[in-house]
This record gives C-alpha cells, sequence and structure tokens, in this order.
C-alpha cells in the first residue's frame, strides 16, 4: 500500500514508521522532516562514546530530555 506521507502529521508519520519499519521510503520522508536546529551527536569512535551515545538516546526515548 502507498501511502501519502505529506498528509500526516509528524506524530502520524513517526508511529506509521515505528509500526512499518521496513517502509525505507516512509523513514526518509521522516528524516527529511526532522527539526534542523535539533540538537546534534558527534559520531562515536570509541566503546566509551558509543556507549554514552547509547545512554543518552535511552534517556530520550524514556522522555528524560
Amino acid at each position: 500500500m502507498n501511502q501519502n506521507y505529506e498528509q500526516m502529521s509528524f506524530t502520524e508519520l513517526r508511529a506509521y514508521v515505528v509500526e512499518n519499519r521496513e517502509d525505507i521510503e516512509a523513514l526518509r520522508f521522516l528524516m527529511s522532516k526532522r527539526d534542523p536546529n535539533s540538537k546534534g551527536y558527534p559520531m562515536p569512535v570509541t566503546e566509551a562514546d558509543m556507549q554514552a551515545q547509547m545512554k543518552i538516546i535511552r534517556r530520550k526515548i524514556n522522555g528524560e530530555l
């Protein structure tokens, strides 16, 4: 089924992507709608960097950030 991503709200599109993780086109469209002013994080270089970034991601998912 071909979805019309432009007609979905950001929340609807995010929920759709979570439920349809194989829909790469929807994920790309969602990522194109991200806030350009949102905080960026550097690519982890060491294992410690990776662990720190995963901790940040978990906090963000849990609504702590």
